[in-house]
């Protein structure tokens, strides 16, 4: 009971069951703060896929969540069109790449690694299907810290690679 002028902060921990799989859970929480008045939200909580234990590619790994600015992020194609699967082969600078992450700026791929990772190794570029169009940037966050970044790119430039200590982190972006 609180009353005319106090006040009261708390804090609440919630974890996940360990038999808790993958997904997104919405927990439904109220506040009463007179017995006629109470305020009710709702807060997502995800529960992420097992981190990696081993070297991958990230194209093979699950996300937390992406932003793309054209069409959904792209697994080993280019960025396509509106849906996913639609993008081609991706090309810099006429050197072909098998494995990666099509993307269109502005865009955010975030990933869950629960510090059992070290580093992120990558060629990044503007795909030759752009023609002359656009200039891109890269960066690579671990954490709240950024731990790389391109500099400005062009089509008219090979793929620049990027290497990024994410030691010790949970989320890489």
């Amino acid at each position: 009971v609180l009353r005319t002028g106090q006040s009261l902060s708390t804090e609440w921990t919630v974890q996940a069951p360990v038999t808790a799989p993958p997904g997104r859970y919405v927990l439904d929480a109220r506040t009463t703060y007179r017995p006629e008045a109470s305020v009710t939200y709702q807060l997502e909580v995800l529960v992420p896929d097992p981190a990696p234990r081993a070297d991958a590619y990230l194209s093979d790994l699950p996300w937390l969540r992406t932003e793309n600015g054209w069409g959904p992020v792209e697994r080993d194609r280019s960025n396509g069109e509106n849906t996913g699967g639609d993008g081609n082969v991706m090309t810099i600078n006429g050197v072909t790449y098998a494995k990666g992450l099509g993307a269109h700026s502005p865009g955010v791929i975030e990933f869950y690694v629960a510090e059992h990772c070290t580093s992120i190794i990558a060629d990044v570029g503007v795909d030759d299907e752009q023609g002359a169009n656009g200039t891109v940037a890269f960066e690579i966050w671990a954490d709240a810290t950024k731990v790389a970044e391109s500099g400005t790119l062009t089509n008219l430039q090979p793929a620049k690679p990027i290497t990024a200590d994410i030691t010790g982190s949970t989320m890489v972006r």
